[in-house]
């Protein structure tokens, strides 16, 4: 019963004080704050244009797409609105300019008008996203570029060929306007090495009309004999037109 009398040590009161303190303060702030959890994150979404940059010419008109989504079950309405690019007459235009996000994900277009009168240069054009106190920026380069002069191109399907001596084969060509570019455009065809009993090429139509923004086309053919020589020759395309003039070429090999 003595040992029960015994007082408690100075020692012992003090840790417990201090621990009962310490308890205390932490009870404290967990009311006012709030016990921290790492796992919980507010509804947000995000938002970004597709293609993030684009190269345009004066005169020209241009879309992205919006891509919106939810994150961490955000269901909402996000509002967008688009602002051209500082210093620039272009014009910019959100449709639709608010998009639901119920299902998790949304799709709006943003076109761009570049007046013809538009300086050459890069530019920042800006996106926001924003719903509530939430809110989202997104932006989009343009690169203005003056436009290449008016010509035409010529492409082949197919820039080889493999015939057995005695067949025949075709190619398609196809000749573009660029930049507006229309005009007629002839055509001819010559096969090198030139040899007897040599391979033929023959062009079909030999002249074709190129409407500005437009295509025509033609059409190769290439014949061989029983007595053509086994080798490989190279088909020369030439297309000219006034002051205009290109050419390709097509490898061909006799078996």
């Amino acid at each position: 019963m003595d040992q029960l009398r015994k007082p408690i040590p100075v020692y012992t009161l003090l840790l417990v004080l201090l621990v009962g303190i310490a308890g205390g303060a932490y009870a404290s702030s967990a009311l006012i704050h709030g016990t921290p959890d790492a796992g919980s994150n507010p509804p947000d979404f995000s938002v970004a244009l597709s293609p993030p940059s684009l190269t345009l010419s004066p005169g020209s008109i241009a879309t992205f797409t919006i891509r919106l989504a939810s994150v961490y079950s955000f269901a909402g309405s996000v509002n967008l609105n688009a602002t051209p690019p500082t210093g620039t007459t272009m014009t910019v235009a959100v449709n639709p300019n608010s998009v639901s996000l119920l299902t998790g994900t949304g799709t709006s277009t943003l076109t761009v008008l570049v007046p013809s009168s538009s300086p050459t240069g890069t530019f920042t054009m800006n996106l926001t996203g924003y719903s509530g106190r939430l809110e989202h920026l997104t932006q989009a380069f343009l690169l203005i570029a003056s436009p290449p002069p008016r010509d035409f191109t010529i492409v082949a399907n197919s820039t080889s060929m493999t015939l057995s001596q005695g067949s025949s084969a075709t190619a398609s060509l196809t000749m573009s306007s660029v930049s507006g570019f229309s005009g007629i455009v002839n055509l001819t065809a010559t096969i090198s090495p030139i040899i007897g009993n040599g391979p033929t090429a023959i062009l079909n139509p030999t002249k074709v009309t190129v409407t500005s923004g437009g295509t025509a086309n033609s059409l190769l053919s290439v014949s061989t004999s029983g007595s053509t020589p086994r080798r490989g020759y190279t088909i020369f395309i030439l297309a000219t037109s006034g002051t205009f003039s290109h050419s390709l070429s097509i490898s061909l090999t006799v078996q």
